[in-house]
This record gives structure tokens, sequence and C-alpha cells, in this order.
């Protein structure tokens, strides 16, 4: 399955949002997934992806092979530091159209293309 960045951008956007201290629900997530357009297996490899990069906490219960439930969980700080060069829309606009040009591109390289459209937008060099 290929990791949708819009996608988690939106998920973590979703964390970021919550009020309550656990997390988003696996129902808030649902919700966002079904006006997203996202199926739940597209919904819980994303968020096995973010936790495996250590951006949040949640974590997947399997039963039967199957994901039975969603926990609730929070931005890790890497989550923070990667949401804060990708938050702003139009600076996500502006990395995507740059790396748009390649076939795929890690997250890693995504926050690193949005720092330094955030840098010249500073006109810091």
């Amino acid at each position: 399955m290929k990791l949708d960045h819009d996608y988690v951008r939106n998920l973590l956007l979703a964390y970021e949002s919550s009020s309550n201290l656990r997390g988003p629900s696996e129902n808030d997530f649902i919700e966002l997934s079904k006006e997203l357009n996202k199926t739940r297996d597209e919904l819980v490899y994303t968020l096995n992806k973010l936790a495996e990069g250590n951006f949040v906490t949640s974590k997947i219960t399997w039963g039967n092979d199957m994901p039975m439930w969603i926990q609730p969980g929070n931005l890790t700080f890497e989550g923070h530091k990667y949401l804060d060069n990708i938050r702003d829309p139009e600076v996500w606009k502006k990395t995507k159209k740059t790396t748009s040009k390649f076939a795929s591109v890690s997250l890693d390289i995504i926050s690193s293309v949005a720092a330094k459209v955030i840098v010249s937008s500073l006109n810091l060099g």
C-alpha cells in the first residue's frame, strides 16, 4: 500500500487539534477518513507507518489477522517537528509542487523541502 502524504498531514493535524489528552479516538479517525474517502485499511496502514516512524504513539490491536481496535495516542516530538514544517497550507502547496517531480519521496525529504520553503520565505538564505 502506498503512503498518502496528504492523508498523513490530515491525520497529524487531527492529532494536534484533538482536545482529548489521550488523543483522537478511533471514531474521530474513522469520521475523518470517511470525509477524505479513505478506507479503514488505509487508516490502519497509515497509522501503523506513523507509529513505526515515531510520529505518533497510537497502537493498533490485532485479532484474527485483522485490526480490531485503534488505540488513542498523541504526536511524539518527531511528529510535532514534522507537522511544524508542513502545517501551513501555502508551505504544503509549495512543498508538494517541488516534490511532485519525483515518483516518490520520504517523509524526511518532505520535511527538509518544507523547511527550505519556510527559510526561503523568511529571506534568511
